[in-house]
């Protein structure tokens, strides 16, 4: 029997550059297509953020990636940068007053759904001893369900997290009350570096995932591959000390890096690793065809398709590739109820999913229909 799905749907408002967004039947594995620019990543961001169940420090870093930073200054006048979560509100205008609106983030049935709400700061807050802009300084007050929490910009200057003050970047964890996160693993557009591999790795090593990766990579490798491994010291300090996957060939005699095998190959393995870390969790893949042949997009998702179902993964996955989606369409029509694809679109500014059914990502397949 299939297990349920954490989010069956997806509802979202004012989140960026979302005014308001339904996708009211996600599958099992579900692809977003659409131009570049469209909205894919705020869709994927959106999910992080639900999943997480706001944690802070997953807002932070969604900032911290598209360098949405604030500039205040201490007592000496010295810059500080911190997050502005006013950039994670639709329009948001700092001189009106009935902007912006609650961020939105839901899914049906409602159990944890997710708000966001800039608020005025406290008269105790550190803020008083901080110079911020008029405009930018709000706290931020996050509820799931009917538990609610704030988080005041002023506590999280990024030069803490850098050493400016000494001290490593430090959050006060959610009480215990709070909703549990969802397990999420969640791959960008680029390769992991080499920790986050290694991390994934340590997880998987010597178990049957460690067989399916294996397997992932002689979709480009070939059958010359025979083994892999995780090798190197802990420290990242120094790059040439730190911990990199290597691959044993039966054309080699010795291991080589598996970065010389091309992207391709550490793509399909970061998949492969990230289905393997999120059992009973969500897999976000951002331009999931990066790096990655044609000619493997079919094999890749009866993979992602196959192992998903296994571990009771739920994969939503973004592209802006044809060969992308008709590797998925051919796919999901060989097994049906699993996949599901959304085409996003802008009318006038506002952002629209148009939902492919069964029966046309079948005519998909056969004719290679435009569904981008």
């Amino acid at each position: 029997m299939t297990s349920p799905l954490h989010l069956p749907s997806l509802s979202a408002r004012a989140f960026r550059g979302i005014r308001s967004l339904d996708l009211p039947q996600l599958g099992r594995v579900t692809l977003l297509a659409g131009e570049n620019g469209i909205g894919k990543t705020t869709v994927l961001d959106a999910i992080r953020s639900y999943a997480s169940r706001g944690d802070f420090r997953v807002l932070v870093e969604l900032l911290h990636r598209r360098e949405e930073l604030i500039t205040g200054y201490d007592d000496d006048g010295d810059p500080v940068l911190f997050p502005d979560f006013t950039s994670l509100f639709h329009e948001y205008d700092p001189y009106d007053d009935n902007s912006p609106p609650s961020i939105r983030i839901a899914s049906k049935p409602a159990r944890h759904n997710l708000s966001l709400n800039l608020v005025d700061p406290k008269e105790d807050s550190e803020s008083q001893h901080l110079f911020l802009p008029e405009t930018a300084a709000k706290d931020l007050k996050v509820s799931v369900g009917k538990r609610s929490r704030r988080l005041a910009t002023s506590s999280l200057p990024f030069a803490r997290r850098f050493g400016r003050y000494g001290r490593p970047f430090r959050m006060r964890p959610p009480p215990d009350s709070w909703p549990a996160p969802i397990q999420l693993e969640s791959l960008g557009p680029g390769l992991l570096a080499n920790d986050e591999v290694a991390r994934l790795w340590d997880t998987v090593a010597l178990t049957e995932a460690e067989d399916l990766a294996i397997q992932v990579l002689r979709l480009v490798v070939g059958e010359t591959l025979e083994r892999l491994a995780v090798v190197g010291e802990g420290s990242t300090s120094y790059p040439p000390r730190g911990r990199r996957v290597v691959a044993k060939l039966t054309s080699s005699a010795v291991p080589i890096p598996l970065k010389r095998l091309g992207d391709g190959a550490n793509r399909l393995l970061t998949i492969a690793l990230a289905l393997a870390n999120c059992r009973n969790g969500i897999l976000l893949i951002d331009e999931v065809e990066n790096g990655i042949h044609y000619s493997v997009q079919p094999a890749l998702w009866r993979m992602i398709f196959g192992a998903a179902d296994a571990a009771n993964v739920q994969v939503v996955a973004a592209t802006h590739s044809w060969d992308c989606i008709a590797g998925f369409a051919a796919v999901a029509v060989e097994t049906p109820a699993v996949g599901n694809m959304f085409r996003l679109e802008r009318f006038e500014e506002e952002l629209h999913a148009i939902h492919y059914s069964e029966e046309n990502l079948a005519v998909a397949a056969r004719q290679r229909t435009e569904v981008r």
